[in-house]
Order: C-alpha cells, then structure tokens, then sequence
C-alpha cells in the first residue's frame, strides 16, 4: 500500500472546554479502512471524532480536517469544518486520483452517513434526491415543528431515512430498492450533468438544483 495512502495520525493536547483538564488525544489526518477496518466501526460508534472527558460529564463532537479513504470502495471523504485556502492546496494532491469518488462533508453525522450509503452500495447523489422527495411527505407534520436533520440509516430490518424533530423526537421512514431505482433512473441524466471528479459536496442543497432546475 502507497505510504501516502496510510493511516496518519498525531497525539494533540487538548483542554476540556467544560473543566480545564488536559487531556492527551490522538487525532486522525487520514484513515483508511481498507488498511485498518476496525477504524469504520470507531468512527460509527463514535469512537473517533468525539472528546470524551474522564474529569466531567462532557462528551461532544470534535470535527477537525481529515481524510477517510476506503481503497476497496474507491472512496475519499474529506471531513472539514471550514476550507482554507491551505487546505485547497492540499486537496489539490488528491485531484489527480481520477479512480476516487471525492466528497466533502463539514460534520461527523454527515461522514458517518456517507459510510453507511457506501456500505449498502447505494449512490449518495440519488438519496439526497429522495430526501428531498420525502420531505415532500414531512409537510403536514412540519406545520407545527421543525425539521432538524434527515438521515439514511439501515439495521437487520432494512434502511430507512431517520427523521430528528425539534418537538416530535425521532421518526422513521422506510427506503425500497425499487423507489431507489426508480428515482435513479429518473434523474440519470441530472445527475451526470451536476457531478465532476473533483471533491463534492452532495447533501439536500445540491439535490434541490437538480429538482429546482437551479445552476
């Protein structure tokens, strides 16, 4: 394996924003879990990409730049709260992997669930165009609420999208490998046309200039 495709990392000394305590934390630049796959199932289980403070109750996101590369899959993702023009750079070493699927996301639930459609061998492309398509659905239960976030997930019972309400909590709604394809096919040709090789954003906004016609 090409030592510019290994797992990275750094321990990095970090002060518990609630208590003070300093604690010593490894933090990842890239992870590639077809050379540590045990890694995938950190990152699910919030393993990584989360301060834990043994001195007080505070556990909580910590999103920093790094690279989550799947070699079998063909998959990089690049986790990154904001994008500096250093780290315009330095994406620019991975543009020339032509082989690659390039994505950006700025939060850990977002990464997480980029793995989870990977997983399943799904396009990511075509399920925010279906998120898009059940919010549709969501319209009466929105009127006295709000929608906080919509998820894919999957479990033994099959995949589904995960909808987290402000009042209401948490709701489900099943995902059929036929409405999968049917909305694949349909929108096909968009799709190709909104897509590049070079990392991307794919979430609810880029689908909307698809079904929206925006450019």
């Amino acid at each position: 394996m090409n030592s510019d495709t290994m797992t990275k990392s750094e321990v990095e000394e970090l002060e518990c924003p609630k208590c003070g305590h300093r604690h010593q934390l490894k933090k990842y630049s890239l992870i590639n879990v077809t050379e540590k796959p045990d890694m995938k199932e950190k990152i699910l289980k919030n393993r990584i990409f989360y301060f834990d403070c043994d001195h007080c109750d505070l556990v909580a996101p910590l999103t920093y730049d790094s690279y989550y590369l799947d070699s079998k899959k063909k998959l990089l993702i690049l986790l990154s709260p904001s994008v500096t023009p250093e780290l315009e750079e330095e994406m620019k070493n991975w543009e020339n992997r032509k082989d690659l699927t390039k994505r950006i996301v700025d939060n850990i639930n977002d990464l997480k669930e980029k793995i989870m459609i990977a997983d399943n061998h799904l396009d990511d492309r075509v399920i925010e165009i279906i998120k898009i398509q059940y919010l549709r659905q969501l319209e009466r239960e929105l009127v006295n609420d709000t929608l906080m976030n919509l998820l894919f997930d999957y479990s033994d019972q099959g995949m589904c999208f995960i909808a987290f309400f402000e009042k209401k909590g948490i709701g489900k709604m099943p995902l059929s490998m036929e409405y999968y394809h049917e909305i694949e096919k349909k929108y096909l040709s968009q799709i190709k046309f909104h897509s590049k090789d070079t990392f991307m954003k794919v979430d609810m906004e880029w689908a909307g200039n698809i079904l929206f016609k925006r450019h």
